[in-house]
């Protein structure tokens, strides 16, 4: 016979948790302790402040929508410009079959007239991502 005897429930913890103490806050520390907590996206201030007395190093994530926004407002503003690509491809080979040089030419001379105007956009976009970039890097420091 073994002396194995299974009183059901479940199993045993190896490390308990048997010693407790209180912690008093007034009005500001409570109010910076919940303060800390939203930045560092904790919910359970007992296992928070665990960390911060034994100094368990945690992160505080913070994001800014307004990269998200600038981000996708760049993914369409380069999809748009790869659009504009093919319908530029298509313009010219378009001039070429079906109108006579001269015409071709003067429409050309317009299409060039706006592709450098297009340029000059992409180098003020390019800038003000260098800008945000640069904003950005600061912020994360």
């Amino acid at each position: 016979m073994t002396n194995f005897f299974n009183k059901g429930g479940r199993p045993p913890v190896a490390n308990k948790c048997s010693h407790h103490v209180k912690v008093s806050f007034d009005n500001l520390e409570w109010d910076e302790l919940t303060r800390m907590m939203e930045r560092a996206g904790t919910t359970v201030k007992a296992t928070f402040i665990k960390q911060l007395i034994f100094g368990k190093p945690f992160k505080v994530l913070t994001t800014d929508k307004s990269l998200a926004v600038y981000c996708a407002k760049l993914s369409e503003f380069f999809a748009q410009y790869r659009t504009i690509g093919v319908n530029y491809d298509l313009t010219v080979r378009t001039l070429r079959e079906n109108f006579t040089e001269k015409k071709a030419m003067t429409l050309l001379y317009k299409l060039e007239k706006a592709t450098i105007e297009m340029a000059g956009v992409m180098s003020q976009v390019v800038s003000l991502s260098k800008e945000f970039k640069q904003q950005w890097s600061l912020k994360s420091r």
